[in-house]
């Protein structure tokens, strides 16, 4: 499956107003606070305000708050990856469990860039939906203990029928849409199954 590169960066939780895959990564700054060790059936967890990252699907993510950057170079450090939930309401700038749908995507960082004027960029590739159990203390961010959700693959008659379908009403909207690229109309109409096909659509649809 190619996967479907979005170029316009997405600021994932920037203030109001798997294994680790890093083929270009700035050095993290220091968070100053040391935590214990994250188990290794728990994940990091980076919130995010306005982005549902996908599995399957490669987003570049700005992060801004304190918690999310200290997430995301701790998980550089042990080379893992990150988990991320999309908040119920984005206006809240420290999210605890309460405020998260326990339903996210794991996501490889692929690239962690830290700009001239202190903003940091990640691009990060989705992989595998997961639901949370637990919420665990003692971290200066967010880490939870999830169990992965496996998605069946239906290959019937009628569901290779509905993807044709789903295919072709995807390539028309595609092109109605300003400076698409072939590329990801070739994308889509070279996705193998329906489930990777509904992520792919749901990512760039403005739904």
């Amino acid at each position: 499956m190619e996967n479907l590169h979005v170029e316009t960066p997405i600021e994932a939780d920037a203030p109001e107003n798997g294994t680790l895959a890093a083929a270009s990564v700035d050095q993290p700054r220091g968070t100053g606070r040391e935590s214990r060790a994250v188990p290794e059936d728990a994940i990091i967890i980076v919130p995010s305000r306005n982005v549902v990252l996908f599995p399957g699907v490669v987003i570049p993510l700005t992060i801004g708050r304190p918690g999310s950057i200290a997430a995301a170079q701790e998980a550089l450090r042990l080379e893992r990856p990150i988990g991320v939930l999309l908040q119920k309401q984005p206006d809240i700038d420290v999210p605890g469990p309460d405020h998260l749908h326990w339903v996210g995507s794991v996501g490889n960082i692929l690239r962690y860039v830290t700009s001239e004027d202190g903003v940091h960029h990640m691009v990060c590739q989705g992989t595998k939906r997961f639901r949370v159990l637990q919420f665990l203390d003692g971290y200066p961010f967010l880490v939870a203990r999830v169990a992965m959700i496996e998605t069946p693959e239906d290959a019937s008659n009628e569901i290779e029928a509905r993807t044709l379908g789903l295919k072709a009403r995807a390539a028309e909207m595609l092109q109605l849409l300003p400076q698409v690229p072939g590329e990801l109309i070739a994308a889509v109409q070279s996705v193998p199954t329906a489930n990777q096909l509904c992520d792919m659509i749901t990512s760039f649809a403005d739904l």
